[in-house]
């Protein structure tokens, strides 16, 4: 799958000292849209970025001297980039605003803020960063909605699962390909919606009968291999999207594993059932799984035990 993607490392260092701030500021601008920056020693500056970017995500871990992010207005207004930016802070605390109103992130929380809005990100001299970008699809349309950046904490499931994932691509920089870059943030994207989200009790009540009835479907429909998420969402009316919120909204799997799950755990009944005389492989097939080698690893990821094993214990015990 091309998405595009590409690993871009930045160093002031292999350029002359009056060019750095040029080179910082030309890589910035080409990462998170049309800025000014203000750095308190321009001729001192010195700073390390690498870029990852590809399928519309981005994620910038930067390291370098103290530096002010500043947009205003007009380049708000401007400027074609107009997604939203999550600040992650690795180190001394950063500030962030929209305008007069400012807020502090601090070491391992999450600051959100609207490129289309007039703001500026100040960070402290050798405090690592990453800069996500986030599309606008992710970000709820009220989230903003007093002007003031928001911020969030590790402490909700959702948030430290996002900071999770976006490790997971920090570390793995240059190691993953175009599509698992592109999975995974979208993946951390999905959660950081979650996070942001706050249905009404009308909305979280219709989600849970979404969920219930998706989760009913599943169990009923499980053992014909032609099920799949997007079956189980086309039978529902609704989007993939919205069955994926609302499996998780009341604490389900993603539709894919829910179906696996299901599959595997009729098996290990007919498995465990002293009047069954099928083989393993008929029991896989009648399942709903299509080939032995999946049906294999969704048995031992839900049980933890091979379907050999289980049938050898009931065999044991008759």
């Amino acid at each position: 799958m091309d998405t595009g993607y590409e690993t871009v490392d930045v160093d002031t260092s292999i350029v002359a000292a009056a060019d750095r701030i040029d080179y910082w500021g030309v890589h910035s601008r080409t990462n998170q849209g049309d800025m000014r920056l203000g750095i308190a020693r321009p001729f001192q500056f010195s700073g390390t970025m690498r870029v990852q970017r590809g399928g519309g995500f981005q994620l910038v871990d930067a390291t370098a001297d103290a530096v002010d992010y500043i947009r205003t207005r007009r380049q708000a207004h401007c400027d074609e980039y107009r997604s939203a930016l999550a600040i992650v802070s690795h180190g001394s605390d950063i500030v962030i605003s929209h305008g007069e109103n400012e807020i502090g992130v601090s070491c391992g929380r999450l600051g959100l803020l609207d490129m289309g809005r007039q703001l500026c990100v100040s960070i402290p001299a050798g405090t690592r960063v990453w800069a996500v970008g986030v599309p606008g699809e992710y970000v709820p349309r009220d989230a903003f909605g007093d002007d003031t950046p928001l911020l969030l904490s590790p402490e909700c499931g959702s948030t430290a699962a996002v900071l999770a994932l976006s490790r997971t691509i920090s570390d793995h920089a240059g190691g993953l390909t175009g599509h698992e870059f592109t999975q995974i943030s979208a993946r951390s994207m999905e959660l950081l919606n979650l996070a942001l989200h706050k249905p009404s009790r009308q909305e979280q009540s219709r989600s849970a009968a979404l969920a219930h009835a998706a989760r009913s479907f599943i169990a009923e429909r499980s053992s014909d291999p032609r099920l799949t998420p997007d079956s189980v969402a086309v039978h529902l009316g609704c989007s993939r999207r919205k069955l994926e919120y609302s499996l998780r909204s009341i604490g389900a799997s993603a539709p894919a594993r829910l179906i696996a799950d299901t599959r595997a755990e009729r098996a290990y009944r007919r498995l465990t059932d002293p009047q069954e005389s099928a083989s393993i492989s008929e029991i896989a097939y009648a399942s709903g799984f299509d080939a032995l080698s999946t049906f294999h690893r969704a048995f031992d990821r839900r049980f933890a035990q091979s379907p050999t094993d289980v049938r050898r214990r009931r065999l044991r015990m008759s």
